[in-house]
């Protein structure tokens, strides 16, 4: 296999279909369903924009289950017993929705509408936490990819789907959730073999105090205000100019599932394959192009302006949730809380604003001379929440997506990997190859090693779940608490603990921190060495 770095940049399109296109190929299909189902029971697939107010008020139930579920895992974490209640709730309750949109369909009414999309979007919290569950134990790469893939996966059953019978699109819509539930657990499954045999099973949360650092902590603070202002303004322009529901023809819709999935092709290729970073700041210019034109489209007031503006409206909607699951997952690997917490602040909040937005347009626009204001006043809300994002170094040098940065320069990443020849396995691209690359990109990234547990991981050539291992232990953690966290057995964890010691060649726990320390005042050397010019061979 061509060498691929620890963010599973694969250089090659034969390197990508290696690296994500086996194993964990049932997640790629189960989030796509799970998206699909979301699609088809909050979007309408190919008739409106959403539901109205009826969503609006699904999605209020959403926040109140997050937050309960925030309480929840605040007090007691999340032990597998828990993530079986979030399995076994978003099925039933899903299900549940399904089977009453059958009703509705065969006995021609609406009269279980406000119910079902209700019921479903409770179970949708359960439907959605479990793949969170699967998406923190990937590596950087594979989270991006399984987010996007999924998305682009999601939107093309929804084309094809928006083009069935009604009563066979509500059959498939009644299975989804299961096939949706039995994917993860075979997902889950596969990464527990994976753990089992050495090759890392991802980060765990709380691995290092990354976030504490200034101004990553402020530029933090700054991304979710930018996320929850432009959820506000998506709320208000779907609900201009009076909180109703904003119709798309099946023509435009499809359109419009079409462009998603083609975008999600472009920016998987530039990431995972030519080596691209994934810069917030560039995503969020795309996304708010998409927030002004419709603005200008409403503000035009001609002939189709509000189905144009829908449907940038929808495209915006769609790809809003690659940058918010990517973020949510960025942040929880370096924070002590669950990534799962992280997601449920960041999305849930993100729905409340949104449906904020809705409920002040429905009350306040019939009560305007001139929808003329409400427009003004999104475009002033606009412009505040793309200069939160896309002002130079907001973040110092780190760019949100930092764990999928590119290398020291184009052509040291490009010899990197068209010169290393064949890696041996995942050791190989862990010790070898894979190293050297991710040296070079901190380096492109303005930073040395991110912790010193990481440049001990680096030095000593540690897996991923290692590393995880020794960064917990650092933080003083027992390792009944450090089974939790990485959802192993006690057992386990003193075996991987035994293998790090035999790699780092120490006998004692404080010798292992010994060398820690050690570790990262030479990571700092090199990575200072690799700022002024590292070289795909690893010699400066």
């Amino acid at each position: 296999m061509p060498a691929v770095d620890r963010y599973l940049h694969t250089g090659s399109l034969a390197a990508f279909k290696a690296t994500f296109l086996s194993g964990l190929s049932l997640a790629f299909f189960g989030i796509g369903l799970y998206r699909l189902w979301y699609q088809f029971n909050f979007y309408n697939l190919h008739f409106s924009a959403d539901m109205g107010m009826v969503t609006v008020g699904a999605n209020i139930a959403r926040v109140a289950v997050m937050a309960l579920l925030v309480l929840l895992a605040h007090r007691n974490g999340f032990s597998r017993a828990t993530r079986g209640v979030f399995a076994w709730s978003g099925f039933v309750l899903m299900t549940a929705s399904s089977v009453l949109y059958l009703i509705d369909l065969f006995f021609n009414t609406a009269d279980f509408e406000a119910l079902r999309v209700v019921v479903g979007g409770v179970g949708l919290v359960g439907g959605e936490v479990i793949w969170v569950f699967f998406l923190e134990r990937l590596r950087p790469g594979e989270a991006f990819f399984y987010a996007a893939g999924g998305l682009a996966l999601s939107c093309a059953l929804s084309l094809a789907m928006g083009y069935l019978d009604p009563a066979v699109s509500g059959m498939v819509n009644l299975f989804v959730p299961a096939l949706s539930v039995f994917a993860y657990w075979q997902a889950m499954a596969r990464l527990d073999e994976r753990g089992s045999a050495g090759e890392g099973a991802g980060k765990a949360p709380g691995a290092d105090t990354l976030y504490e650092q200034d101004p990553l902590r402020r530029g933090v603070a700054q991304t979710l205000a930018a996320f929850f202002l432009y959820a506000f303004l998506l709320g208000m322009a779907l609900g201009y100019p009076d909180g109703r529901e904003r119709e798309l023809s099946q023509a435009v819709r499809s359109i419009h599932q079409v462009l998603v999935v083609a975008l999600v092709a472009l920016v998987v290729w530039l990431v995972l394959v030519r080596g691209r970073s994934f810069r917030l700041s560039g995503y969020w210019l795309f996304q708010n192009a998409l927030m002004m034109a419709s603005i200008c489209f409403l503000m035009s007031g001609q002939a189709g302006s509000e189905e144009a503006s829908a449907f940038l409206l929808t495209n915006a909607v769609t790809c809003f949730y690659i940058p918010l699951v990517f973020f949510s997952y960025c942040i929880g690997r370096h924070v002590l809380q669950p990534t799962t917490i992280v997601y449920a602040v960041a999305y849930g909040g993100s729905l409340l604003c949104m449906a904020a937005g809705r409920i002040v347009v429905y009350a306040v626009g019939p009560a305007l001379d001139h929808g003329l204001w409400l427009l003004i006043a999104m475009a002033i809300v606009a412009l505040v929440e793309a200069t939160l994002v896309m002002r130079p170094r907001f973040m110092g040098d780190w760019p949100v997506g930092f764990e999928l940065c590119r290398g020291a320069s184009e052509t040291a990443r490009d010899d990197a990997f068209e010169g290393e020849g064949e890696a041996e396995g995942a050791d190989a691209r862990a010790t070898g190859s894979g190293r050297t690359v991710e040296s070079a990109g901190a380096a492109a990234c303005g930073r040395g090693p991110a912790s010193p547990v990481e440049a001990f991981a680096q030095r000593f050539g540690l897996s991923e779940t290692e590393e995880a291992i020794v960064s917990l232990i650092a933080q003083g953690r027992s390792r009944a608490f450090i089974a939790r966290a990485l959802s192993y057995s006690e057992n386990t964890i003193r075996n991987y603990t035994r293998t790090v010691y035999r790699k780092a060649q120490v006998h004692s726990k404080q010798e292992l921190l010994d060398k820690v320390a050690e570790a990262h005042g030479e990571g700092a050397g090199l990575g200072r060495e690799g700022s002024a010019g590292a070289k795909p061979d690893g010699s400066s």
